[in-house]
């Protein structure tokens, strides 16, 4: 890609089929000793989007800190995923603040460019001057969400993900399995703590499709999406409650994936913008390796 040229946004359909290895306990509510199951008003079972995504999410998570990245990055990835609040994000990055004040004066620090900042910033909504950023640790952690390879996918503080994932509706009974509830401080069972927990039944087909885009190909965002088809596609990937005993491993059985740039080769036209799935099909090794490369 020439210098100046502005990076093509790489837009995929994924169509994905699960096999459910183990029965699958998507929590809905508890009533007396029974905790029921998600399901439809016409009694399917539902894995809604956020039970995807949060799945998907956690591995990803997993996965970012092994990728090579850009320092800032890297910052945004040791930083801010750990914390859980932003009063914890704000924590973790203190150190940084006077680096980052320094550029927002203009000055360039080792870590900050001034001018990538200001423009950050402005695109957030802040008036850039040092003395109008009210909230200046929360500034540099909603400057550092920009740059964080995780939000960019999944949607941090700053920004909005840019994978979208369907609901998926399933046809299948209903089991109760049985469970004993556990003493977390001395790890024994409890007395006269029975419950059952409603499940679907196992070896179920579970289909999937995300529509997403990424930034630019070869991306630190779009290799880390590609090392988690990789890894769902060795390892599986668990969705639910009750992981801990087994339920929600899913394995995967097929992945068809149509990926397009914009305005870029068979697509100068716009034609797959109005109809992804009239791309040319690949198989998750090909759309993976497509993602990887600039």
């Amino acid at each position: 890609m020439s210098i100046g040229k502005p990076a093509s946004k790489a837009k995929f359909v994924g169509l994905l089929t699960f096999k459910s290895e183990g029965p699958v306990h998507i929590g809905k509510e508890r009533e007396g000793n029974v905790l029921y199951t998600l399901r439809l008003s016409d009694g399917h079972l539902l894995i809604p989007s956020s039970t995807w995504k949060g799945s998907f999410r956690a591995l990803a998570e997993k996965l970012a800190p092994t990728l090579p990245m850009s320092d800032l990055e890297r910052l945004a990835v040791e930083r801010l995923m750990p914390a859980q609040r932003p009063e914890e994000a704000k924590r973790n990055v203190k150190d940084l603040l006077k680096e980052f004040l320094e550029a927002l004066k203009g000055r360039p620090s080792n870590r900050f460019n001034p001018k990538d900042v200001r423009e950050k910033l402005t695109s957030l909504g802040y008036e850039v001057e040092q003395e109008l950023v009210e909230d200046k640790e929360w500034a540099l952690v909603q400057y550092l969400c920009l740059y964080c390879p995780i939000g960019k996918l999944f949607g941090n503080w700053a920004r909005a993900g840019s994978l979208r994932f369907f609901d998926t509706i399933l046809t299948s009974d209903t089991q109760r399995r049985p469970g004993v509830g556990i003493n977390r401080r001395t790890g024994t069972v409890q007395e006269n703590v029975l419950y059952y927990v409603e499940t679907s039944r196992a070896r179920l087909k579970v289909p999937l499709v995300i529509v997403g885009e990424v930034d630019e190909r070869g991306s630190t965002s779009a290799k880390l999406l590609a090392s988690t088809l990789e890894a769902i596609e060795v390892v599986g990937l668990s969705v639910g409650g009750r992981k801990s005993v087994g339920l929600g491993l899913l394995t995967l059985e097929e992945a068809r994936f149509h990926a397009f740039e914009l305005g870029v080769g068979q697509d100068v036209s716009g034609i797959f913008l109005a109809n992804p799935l009239k791309a040319p099909s690949m198989s998750l090794r090909d759309f993976t390796a497509w993602l990887r490369t600039h």
